[in-house]
């Protein structure tokens, strides 16, 4: 008999793993604390451009709850928070698992199974689970904690599958390391045990750290690349004829995504907590937001004479064919060029109908681009 599984959050982690275990034929329950995505998802209309209407229609809607309905919670024997973890003042805010965990804590029984699968910094998952846990269960006997990043690409769906990509998995003991393999065996191609949560969670921010330090050592060869009349790409095409001993990384116009902006920060908060200063880390996070700002002045530099200064930006996701702006470079040079006076900004993309900016102000995409609507521009940013 397969296990029932709860997920709690249900946005570009949560929805995917949930189609997939429908897929898998489990019993899922789902929790999110909007509502509008539990709208959504009873009617069939995604809002995550990795997952199609078509494959909503084959998710079962009954189980599909709000966080109102958590005591639901006592169904399941697998529970899955997939929540974000942002930053605060540069600090990792751990708030929406915990009020999620507190909300659900009375919910819950013996013989369940909590798995951690958000980015968090090396001993996250034991400072927030265990002491409050330990006063109802005994943890490995009768309630088991686990801990698994999750490893999604969004927008890569011709790449590797979401099951194919290996999976780390953890536990805070030999029984609840069992216990998280039982049921991942059965879902997930790979798994690569490691011997601690501690290393599955830094093991996390590492694989972002390292193309966060990477893509900052391309956008300096960029910048001085430019100054000196290089093309970079070329640069690039030339260096990845070798063998060995390299891997080409692509410059842009800065960092974006819930991961490569934040994850190194993680890192350098713990280093301070042991009296450590990652000074090649903080440099790499330091040059990927500057080449943001480098980048707007390029632009507004770009033919000053312009007395009509209407810009249109193409393309607001942080990557491409994904609807997820978070972090977005494209975005924070919008804002920018919108304070400035006598500027006017539109933007388009297909996938993103309307973007937030600050103080709840928000912008809607153009309906379309074609040679004439073009014309009205005096600078469009790709």
């Amino acid at each position: 008999m397969k296990k029932k599984i709860g997920i709690i959050g249900l946005g570009f982690v949560g929805l995917p793993l949930l189609v997939l275990l429908n897929k898998l034929k489990y019993e899922v329950y789902g929790f999110d604390i909007s509502k509008e995505k539990i709208e959504s998802l009873k009617k069939n209309i995604s809002y995550n451009s990795d997952i199609t209407s078509k494959e909503l229609k084959q998710v079962k809607k009954n189980n599909i709850y709000s966080m109102n309905s958590i005591s639901e919670i006592k169904n399941c024997d697998y529970i899955i928070i997939c929540l974000p973890t942002p930053l605060n003042k540069n600090q990792p805010d751990m708030s929406h698992i915990i009020k999620a965990f507190n909300t659900m804590y009375k919910f819950l029984r013996k013989n369940q199974t909590l798995i951690l699968e958000s980015s968090v910094y090396p001993g996250a998952t034991k400072d927030i689970f265990l002491k409050k846990l330990s006063k109802k269960f005994s943890i490995g006997k009768d309630f088991y904690l686990a801990y698994s990043p999750e490893r999604i690409d969004p927008g890569q769906k011709n790449l590797t599958p979401y099951k194919d990509i290996t999976k780390l998995v953890s536990g805070y003991s030999v029984k609840c390391q069992k216990k998280i393999f039982e049921l991942y065996k059965k879902i997930f191609k790979k798994i690569y045990h490691t011997k601690t949560i501690e290393i599955a969670e830094f093991a996390k921010l590492f694989e972002n750290t390292y193309r966060s330090v990477n893509i900052g050592l391309v956008n300096e060869i960029k910048i001085l690349s430019n100054k000196m009349g290089i093309d970079m790409n070329e640069i690039i095409s030339a260096a990845s004829t070798k063998p060995f001993g390299f891997t080409p990384f692509k410059p842009g116009p800065g960092m974006g995504g819930h991961c490569i902006p934040i994850d190194p920060v993680f890192i350098s908060w713990v280093g301070k907590k042991f009296n450590y200063r990652t000074k090649f880390i903080d440099l790499g996070t330091k040059i990927n937001k500057y080449v943001t700002d480098w980048t707007f002045r390029k632009i507004i530099q770009y033919n000053p004479k312009i007395i009509k200064k209407k810009f249109l930006v193409i393309g607001v996701a942080y990557k491409k064919n994904i609807n997820d702006y978070r972090e977005s470079p494209s975005v924070e040079i919008i804002k920018k060029i919108s304070k400035r006076k006598n500027f006017k900004i539109d933007y388009f993309d297909p996938y993103i109908p309307e973007i937030k900016l600050k103080n709840n102000k928000k912008m809607k995409s153009i309906k379309n681009i074609s040679k004439k609507i073009l014309q009205k521009y005096s600078c469009v940013i790709i």
